[in-house]
């Protein structure tokens, strides 16, 4: 069974991973290899600072499609990313999120899993449009988390 993937021609994240920056800026990147990129996302959606991704190094639409080791990858830089953010930040809770095909909300066609942390009392998702994140306010959030990121 496959899902309906959203369409966007380029890939903003093989974009990002090519070099080329997005109106917003270049990534502010935590944590960085050849399986999976962490980076701070351009806007946080969860009440605070520090919404981050962790996306797959390879081209993957789906989480159906990583092998093994990729799989791996993502699952071992989402838990270090959570710890990474309740050390940083202190928030009050943490969603982590990964959704697959048009159906699911997908809507960049390249695996990457949220992880968000949460006020309490703050909607999600945000009932208002939050503004993109200044790319060298990201740059020292994405700096804050190495000084927390463990092995």
């Amino acid at each position: 069974m496959s899902f309906e993937i959203p369409n966007q021609e380029p890939c903003s994240y093989c974009e990002n991973f090519a070099g080329r920056d997005p109106w917003h800026g270049p990534p502010a990147i935590v944590a960085d290899d050849e399986l999976v990129c962490v980076f701070l996302a351009p806007a946080s959606l969860g009440g605070m600072e520090g919404h981050t991704l962790v996306v797959s190094r390879r081209y993957v639409e789906t989480i159906f499609g990583l092998s093994y080791e990729e799989e791996a990858a993502l699952a071992h830089a989402v838990a270090r990313t959570a710890r990474a953010i309740r050390a940083a930040f202190k928030p009050d809770g943490i969603l982590v999120e990964q959704r697959n095909g048009v159906a699911a909300e997908q809507t960049v066609p390249h695996v990457h899993v949220h992880v968000i942390p949460r006020r309490t009392g703050v909607a999600f998702p945000p009932e208002q449009w939050i503004d993109v994140t200044p790319a060298d306010r990201r740059a020292a959030l994405a700096e804050h988390l190495r000084t927390r990121w463990d092995g």
